[in-house]
């Protein structure tokens, strides 16, 4: 098939990562792919790197949409498209417009348990210019049917897929990593990488912090992202008093030469605050991690608890903290459930399952056109 993927923000987090994972292995299951997103975007650039064709365009300002999409039309039209695959809201319109009266099929992926209808405008995008969706989590196919009023047999739940490395990599990364922290072999090392934004939680997670350290000396927490809480929340740590067991990283680029270097991976998002399907814990469970995450969105599905790992109530610092302090005293528990998550990993989210089961809804999609 001839496919077109877009993203139009202006970051690079989970939804990029998916689009730049399901780009090469589309390819390597012999489609022809072409990556759209803004000019300059970190995303072109990791495609670019891997031979996958890309089309930068401006996805800036809502006067600007239908400009937009008639320069989508033309890469249809221009790269004999079969399929045009969308990725965050604007680019999800745009290409609604530009497939429309096309025998083109629009495919949206959704990335969040957030409702995707906001006006006039979504809904019409949504019951017409979308031939099908494709959410991360059951949590998102239930928002997209309660409250955007999406019929079911136009969702399908496809789970993100991500990359595992082998184990001399992560063995070579693992030392290396650990060397940048300056930890010795013995010091725990539990790792958190998300935006610093509130839907994250790192509030919540720098009080459980404190419990934690009040118990365990011997623990850093590498906190791996940016975003606009990055001054709020250093200055918690410093009245925690933890801010010796902290480093902040900031925005990394190559995460698969970090997660080998963590012990424990520990993830804090929010009730009720759009967490999906985050690719943070699934490079936990690639890496062969324990995991320890408040129970929101889709994460019970990648997290068997108790046997992988440990779910927490949100926003609550004591569960997290206790069951953070229950890993850390437990190496042979650790090795066991890091082992579990593995397993899992393997059996439902690698990178290749997806893109394979991403490939039956666009075949079931031009089947459906086409008759």
């Amino acid at each position: 098939m001839r496919i077109l993927i877009t993203n139009s923000t202006d970051i690079f987090a989970g939804g990029e990562d998916y689009v730049f994972t399901l780009a090469k292995y589309l390819l390597r299951r012999e489609h022809d792919v072409v990556v759209s997103a803004n000019e300059g975007h970190l995303l072109l650039k990791k495609c670019a790197e891997q031979e996958i064709e890309t089309l930068p365009l401006n996805y800036t300002g809502m006067g600007r949409v239908f400009a937009v999409a008639r320069q989508l039309r033309k890469a249809i039209i221009e790269f004999d498209t079969e399929i045009i695959h969308s990725n965050a809201n604007y680019d999800r319109t745009c290409a609604a417009i530009a497939a429309s009266f096309s025998p083109v099929p629009h495919v949206a992926g959704v990335h969040s348990a957030h409702s995707i209808q906001h006006n006039v405008t979504h809904y019409i995008r949504n019951a017409y210019g979308t031939d099908h969706f494709i959410a991360d989590a059951e949590a998102v196919r239930e928002v997209l049917i309660k409250e955007d009023r999406i019929t079911a047999k136009k969702i399908s739940v496809i789970p993100i897929g991500v990359e595992a490395m082998s184990m001399q990599e992560k063995t070579k990364a693992r030392a290396a990593f650990r060397e940048e922290l300056g930890v010795s072999p013995d010091t725990v090392v539990i790792g958190n990488v998300a935006r610093l934004v509130p839907f994250k939680g790192h509030r919540v997670l720098l009080e459980a912090i404190k419990y934690v350290t009040a118990l365990q000396r011997n623990v850093v927490f590498p906190i791996v992202g940016d975003g606009e809480l990055m001054a709020e929340l250093k200055q918690q740590a410093n009245a925690l008093g933890i801010a010796q067991h902290i480093r902040w990283l900031g925005f990394r680029d190559q995460l698969d030469q970090i997660y080998p270097g963590f012990d424990i991976y520990c993830h804090s998002s929010l009730e009720l605050a759009a967490e999906a399907f985050p690719i943070a814990i699934l490079r936990a469970l690639a890496t062969g991690l324990p995991v320890v995450s408040t129970n929101v969105g889709g994460i019970k599905l990648m997290i068997e608890d108790g046997r992988s790992g440990f779910l927490t109530p949100p926003e609550q610092p004591r569960p997290l903290a206790t069951a953070l302090v229950a890993l850390i005293s437990r190496p042979n528990e650790r090795s066991a459930m890091g082992m579990a998550s593995f397993v899992r990993f393997q059996e439902y989210f690698n990178a290749d399952r997806m893109a394979e089961r991403v490939e039956e809804v666009y075949e079931k999609i031009l089947a459906e056109r086409r008759s």
